[in-house]
């Protein structure tokens, strides 16, 4: 991306120490995972030199440390040519000249880009391709046709569309460019960075009802498309090196957080509204499980029982694996499919806090909870669903095994995740025909 207007000057200055900035205090899940993914991703940082960041230029980009009035930052791709008619009337290709808004990452202000070749064909495979690989049959045609419309008018959500095409062309063939994984850490910087400010935008005022229809929607479509990809982004391919078996890191599960996030969009959004484009796809929330339910006496497995003492007396209030049981209690028994897989997303939505940090303190029964609804997940072949739950479902099973012997329950109840995930693995990472039927159907395979 090249600076519009850029300095003609020839005077260069050495590069010095680059200052320490300040880190965010809005302790923004999205944001987190943001700054996470993008060092993960690539290790560009400016460097603050005059008239323009060497480390930048190297990497594609052009600086904008030196200018100094926010207003006039406009950047460009170097290769976007002469701006055109903004968009076609038509659902057809976006024209070339299409501007979206970024986050400055040295001032923090909002500047603005025009989007390059690749960029608007990322934006198509999204819309041609990606889109129908999320979420249910229902809910495709609203978000290739809503959604991208939402886009047109809220250009922040392209980022969002660009950063899940990007993840889906990573899935089919993992042997990207370094160029592909700068763009895919640029646009989800973007895309979280964009969404998390506008979301505070919007909480921030009195009265969310008063937000135009469109403003609300699409908040709700970067928040359920951004969950969906959080979900896909593993950052290895081997157990060992993701959760919990890696090294801890503060970061850890924040997929997980981000899944939670959801409740906060919901409540501004509020997708039920009659004037949401997404108000028709509610009726799919009929069969949501709740977690707050009891849980019947032959629902799980006997173990179950007394290892998560979930018995008459149980509640949501009063144990903190209440929830999380109930929830599994009710899935597991349902088929899981294209039309159904937003039930077993409320396992992920509906999390209690209290379980949750469990969770990260690799507190051993509710790992098994969590490696149990894995084995459901990695029933359904969606791409930014099945790795995750394959690859960490299984990094659970071995730090079970290697750290719990003691502990006969928790040996005795992993067994069976622990069959699957490796049966994931040995047939590529997809499950085998004859163990998902079962897992599909709900059928008792353990």
């Amino acid at each position: 991306m090249a600076v519009r207007g850029e300095d003609k000057t020839n005077t260069e200055t050495p590069a010095r120490q680059r200052k320490a900035h300040k880190k965010s205090r809005l302790g923004s899940p999205y944001l987190s995972r943001t700054l996470h993914i993008t060092s993960a991703l690539t290790s560009v940082q400016c460097d603050e030199s005059k008239p323009s960041c060497k480390r930048c230029t190297s990497s594609g980009f052009v600086c904008s440390f030196t200018q100094i009035a926010p207003s006039s930052f406009q950047l460009a791709h170097q290769s976007a040519g002469p701006v055109f008619s903004v968009v076609d009337k038509s659902l057809g290709p976006i024209n070339p000249g299409f501007r979206v808004p970024i986050i400055q990452p040295v001032k923090g202000g909002v500047g603005e880009i025009i989007l390059d070749d690749a960029a608007l064909a990322a934006i198509e495979r999204f819309r041609l391709r990606t889109v129908f690989s999320v979420g249910t049959q229902k809910t495709r045609n609203v978000y290739s046709e809503g959604a991208f419309l939402l886009g047109l008018k809220h250009p922040f959500l392209m980022h969002v569309f660009i950063a899940l095409a990007l993840l889906h062309d990573q899935h089919l063939n993992p042997c990207q460019t370094p160029s592909h994984r700068t763009a895919l850490a640029f646009h989800w910087y973007q895309a979280t960075a964009l969404f998390h400010r506008r979301l505070m935008a919007a909480g921030s005022v009195p009265d969310v009802s008063k937000l135009s229809g469109s403003e609300r929607d699409s908040l709700w479509a970067s928040g359920a498309l951004l969950g969906a990809a959080s979900m896909a982004l593993l950052d290895a391919e081997d157990v060992y090196g993701v959760w919990p078996l890696k090294k801890s890191d503060s970061l850890d599960l924040d997929w997980l957080r981000m899944s939670d996030g959801k409740k906060v969009v919901w409540n501004i959004a509020d997708p039920t509204r009659k004037d949401s484009i997404f108000h028709q796809l509610l009726k799919e929330w009929d069969g949501i499980p709740d977690g707050s339910r009891p849980i019947q006496p032959d629902a799980l497995p006997t173990m179950f029982y007394e290892a998560f003492d979930i018995g008459p007396s149980s509640t949501a209030q009063n144990n903190p694996y209440h929830v999380a049981a109930s929830l599994l209690a009710q899935l597991l028994p349902r088929r899981i499919d294209d039309n159904t897989v937003i039930q077993f997303l409320a396992f992920l939505t509906q999390l209690d806090p209290r379980y949750r940090k469990l969770l990260e303190e690799k507190d051993p029964k509710a790992m098994v909870l969590l490696a149990w609804w894995y084995t459901k997940a990695a029933a359904h072949s969606s791409w930014w669903m099945q790795r995750r739950s394959v690859v960490e479902g299984l990094a659970v099973c071995i730090y079970l095994e290697r750290n719990c012997g003691h502990e006969a329950v928790v040996q005795e109840l992993v067994k069976f995740p622990r069959r699957v995930f490796d049966a994931c693995r040995g047939n590529g990472g997809s499950m085998p025909a004859q163990d998902r039927q079962p897992l599909i159907a709900g059928v008792q395979a353990y």
